[in-house]
């Protein structure tokens, strides 16, 4: 008469690995925990729930923004409603400087970049504001330190650009001071909305940056 082996005793359909094969099995886990946590330390993963972000991110650097908006809508609609005059004033501004050129036709010259530049220039700020604003109210909405990167690179780009408006467009006795104002108060709230997205806890709230080590690649 037989009895069935017991568990884990031969006979039970199972092999018994050998000493060497559960040192094999060892050192391959040890290995692959290594390099996950190789992994985790140069590249760590974005905490799941950071929080709700700061005030200076969702509210102060919005309202900035508004106040930059609003400043250069004004601008923006005194410029498409004068358009023909700052053209006419532009080109006669221009027409002194060209005047000494010789190899160009300084009237001609001065007629057609009269004609292009007030409207790019407009159409310009126009699209400046529609590009800024859906970058700023994104890094809340994805946790993206990068978007908040782009939305810095593209704010001062475009006060940058305010100053050469109001100097081209608006920097005239017979236009009002209040233009020029107004494009100056613009880019002081559009400076105010980039340092807000950076101070008040944003850079704590907002992922680490994660850069590829020279190191680490010249080793792999």
């Amino acid at each position: 008469m037989t009895y069935p082996s017991s568990w884990g005793q031969p006979g039970d359909g199972e092999p018994i690995p050998t000493q060497a094969e559960l040192d094999a099995q060892d050192l391959a886990e040890l290995a692959a925990n290594r390099e996950r946590s190789d992994l985790t330390s140069h590249y760590p993963r974005p905490k799941s729930d950071p929080g709700p972000p700061p005030w200076t991110l969702t509210t102060g650097a919005v309202y900035a923004w508004y106040l930059a908006a609003a400043s250069a809508l004004v601008c923006i609609v005194y410029g498409f409603a004068t358009l023909g005059s700052e053209m006419d004033r532009l080109e006669a501004r221009l027409k002194p400087q060209m005047a000494d050129v010789t190899t160009i036709d300084a009237d001609a010259t001065a007629s057609s970049m009269a004609s292009f530049w007030p409207p790019a220039l407009l159409v310009g700020w126009v699209i400046a504001l529609g590009i800024t604003y859906p970058l700023l109210m994104s890094i809340a909405k994805h946790h993206s330190r990068n978007l908040r990167s782009i939305y810095a690179a593209v704010s001062v780009l475009v006060i940058l650009f305010v100053p050469l408006v109001a100097d081209l467009l608006f920097a005239y006795p017979e236009v009002s001071i209040a233009y020029r104002v107004l494009s100056w108060v613009s880019v002081g709230a559009l400076i105010a909305s980039v340092v807000l997205t950076f101070i008040g806890g944003a850079g704590r709230w907002l992922p680490a940056s994660t850069r590829i080590k020279p190191s680490r690649v010249w080793r792999e």
